[in-house]
């Protein structure tokens, strides 16, 4: 199995930018994130669904092409989905929108089964 490696845009756009995410499925609502924020909860998720070993979480200071807001890439072997801030689908199945994310909890579950 490959390592899931997520890696979350901290770059000042980033920092004052918030993203409504839900981080665990059970959440009744979702949380506002900016970009810091953001890759400190994903690092108690992993803590706490004891997956230090299968996923990685890394900061960047920017991602090209980033549509400001905070943005995660998660990558697995040849893999690679892009979440941020967008109010319209793409059309793509590798740009996806927070408010089309369920949760990042079940986000991290879909990569690590799939």
């Amino acid at each position: 199995m490959n390592r899931l490696d997520i890696y979350i845009c901290t770059k000042s756009k980033c920092t004052q930018k918030r993203a409504q995410i839900k981080l665990w499925a059970a959440d009744a609502a979702a949380g506002f994130y900016n970009g810091p924020d953001l890759a400190e909860a994903m690092r108690q998720l992993v803590v706490e669904k004891h997956l230090d070993d299968r996923v990685g979480v890394h900061e960047v200071a920017c991602m090209s092409g980033c549509p400001v807001g905070p943005r995660v890439d998660m990558i697995s072997g040849s893999r690679r989905v892009m979440y941020f801030q967008r109010k319209n689908p793409t059309g793509r199945d590798d740009l996806v929108g927070w408010p089309f994310v369920e949760s990042l909890e079940s986000a991290i579950e879909g990569y690590l089964s799939g």
